[in-house]
């Protein structure tokens, strides 16, 4: 073998060992450097257990863990809320009509202009002493008036005013309660629909 040859192949052998040394160097480096991270969490993990009074990690983990079981049921919640919530930015007629109803177990649809909203409206808060007070809705000055007129249409069978509700039940008009009044049978009538949840005395 000739000596250029020679030289040669220790060149190629020397550049092979000082390419293994540096892999398997990088290797080494890369190693401990992950072997100090994982020290590092492991001592962090101890100290939060002496600064929390408990004998070890794994109780510091179980707080940890169920503190986070406790921010996602929170977060669930919350989420499970926003969603039935109606959206605060749309007026919806079904929200409102169920909104009045909660106001008293009588509500008095009625416009101030119209003379039988009028009577209707002496004969039960004038003539009578009615606890809760019955509530009125003045549509002509509700902001959605002609849309609540609408969906009482469809939910009572009647759209002129007045329009006197019992839990929810249209026990009609104006002349309505004027005949039962007359016939001795208004307060049977709102007593029958609302029970006791209504105190009605003839004044």
């Amino acid at each position: 073998m000739t000596a250029a040859r020679r030289v040669k192949l220790l060149g190629i052998a020397a550049f092979t060992l000082i390419v293994i040394f540096l892999f398997y160097g990088s290797q080494t480096r890369t190693d401990r450097r992950i072997a100090q991270q994982l020290h590092n969490e492991e001592r962090h993990r101890h100290k939060e257990a002496v600064k929390n009074g408990f004998d070890d990690e794994d109780e510091v983990l179980e707080k940890q863990l169920k503190s986070q079981r406790l921010k996602d049921a929170e977060i669930a919640a919350k989420e499970k809320a926003n969603a039935k919530a109606p959206n605060p930015g749309v007026w919806d007629v079904t929200t409102e009509l169920d909104e009045i109803l909660k106001r008293s177990p009588i509500i008095i649809f009625s416009k101030t202009y119209c003379p039988y909203s009028k009577a209707a409206k002496r004969l039960l808060l004038d003539k009578y002493t009615i606890t809760p007070a019955p509530f009125v809705v003045e549509l002509d000055n509700h902001d959605h008036g002609s849309e609540i007129q609408d969906a009482l249409q469809k939910q009572t069978g009647r759209r002129t005013v007045p329009n006197i509700l019992v839990l929810g039940k249209s026990i009609g008009g104006s002349d309505d309660i004027a005949a039962l009044e007359s016939e001795g049978q208004l307060v049977e009538k709102v007593k029958g629909l609302a029970g006791k949840r209504v105190e009605m005395v003839k004044t």
